[in-house]
């Protein structure tokens, strides 16, 4: 018997299971997910036979217009089959509930970010479209010294949770993006905390900016949201590398940002109309999401 519900106390071991067969993340991370970020009614469960087969998260986000309409939606998070239970359409049974049941909640879209190339593939036999772009580049330090600048009076510090969206949003104002909510923001400054760095307000000549920022080992940092004036990246990037060391940066921004640092502009993030939600509704894109807590 196939039953699909929403997640009750006391089923986390099976969850963990199923996220490290499906990720390979470490123990302490997912650990560090449950603790600060997991919610049974955000959690759907496939189970069989009453053993729990596949998951699925639906995380409150909202899909902000170039006009400032802002849509409620879910970011689909974390979609996992145990191997045991694979090749056997428990992955697309739980989209199509979720979409069902977001639908019903008056819940716009669904937004995911595969986790690799060969799942957009996937995700687009489902319904699901490109949508959201990132532009990356990466470069080590010698690289780094050669940027130009283009203010020299630059400072970063770490900010709250609060003031991190309200530049956030300010910055993205007049474009297609996902807003967060409040918590959202504080689970990705606890993760960045965690790495060993942290989300910044950062202000080049009086221009205010922010950053999210990972550590990812000892010699590589990860900028997984970069938002300022585009003449001022290359200088915001250089004090980041002060203020973090590495051998190895990688830099996101937003796909209309940072054309001077060339790099490229690919898929990041997907959309889908809900179930009984009018697919005209959906922006026309490309529109940039940021944050994937991946």
């Amino acid at each position: 018997m196939i039953e699909v519900r929403f997640a009750e106390k006391g089923e986390t071991a099976r969850q963990k299971e199923i996220w490290k067969l499906s990720f390979g993340d470490s123990a302490q991370y997912i650990d560090f997910y449950y603790t600060h970020r997991y919610r049974e009614d955000e959690t759907l469960l496939l189970l069989e036979g009453g053993e729990i087969a596949a998951m699925l998260t639906m995380l409150p986000v909202r899909v902000t217009a170039s006009s400032g309409a802002s849509l409620n939606s879910a970011m689909l998070y974390a979609l996992a089959t145990h191997p045991e239970y694979r090749h056997r359409g428990y992955a697309s049974r739980l989209l199509e509930f979720a979409s069902h049941h977001l639908g019903q909640q008056g819940i716009f879209f669904s937004v995911i970010v595969p986790a690799g190339k060969k799942l957009f593939d996937y995700y687009r036999s489902k319904g699901f479209r490109d949508f959201f772009f990132v532009r990356q580049l990466s470069f080590d330090r010698k690289r780094l010294e050669s940027l130009p600048v283009g203010g020299n009076n630059c400072t970063i510090t770490a900010i709250s949770p609060q003031e991190y969206n309200l530049v956030r949003e300010k910055l993205l104002s007049g474009k297609i993006h996902v807003s967060y909510s409040i918590e959202d923001i504080d689970y990705q400054c606890k993760l960045s905390q965690l790495s060993g760095a942290d989300i910044y307000g950062i202000a080049v000549e009086g221009t205010q900016g922010c950053a999210v920022i990972e550590m990812r080992g000892k010699d590589k940092v990860l900028i997984k949201e970069l938002l300022i004036a585009d003449q001022f990246i290359p200088t915001a990037v250089r004090h980041i590398a002060q203020l973090l060391p590495a051998e190895k940066y990688i830099l996101r921004t937003p796909p209309f940002s940072g054309s001077q640092l060339e790099g490229s502009i690919r898929p990041f993030g997907m959309i889908r109309v809900n179930q009984g939600i009018d697919p005209e509704l959906i922006p026309d894109g490309p529109g940039y999401l940021g944050l994937a807590f991946d």
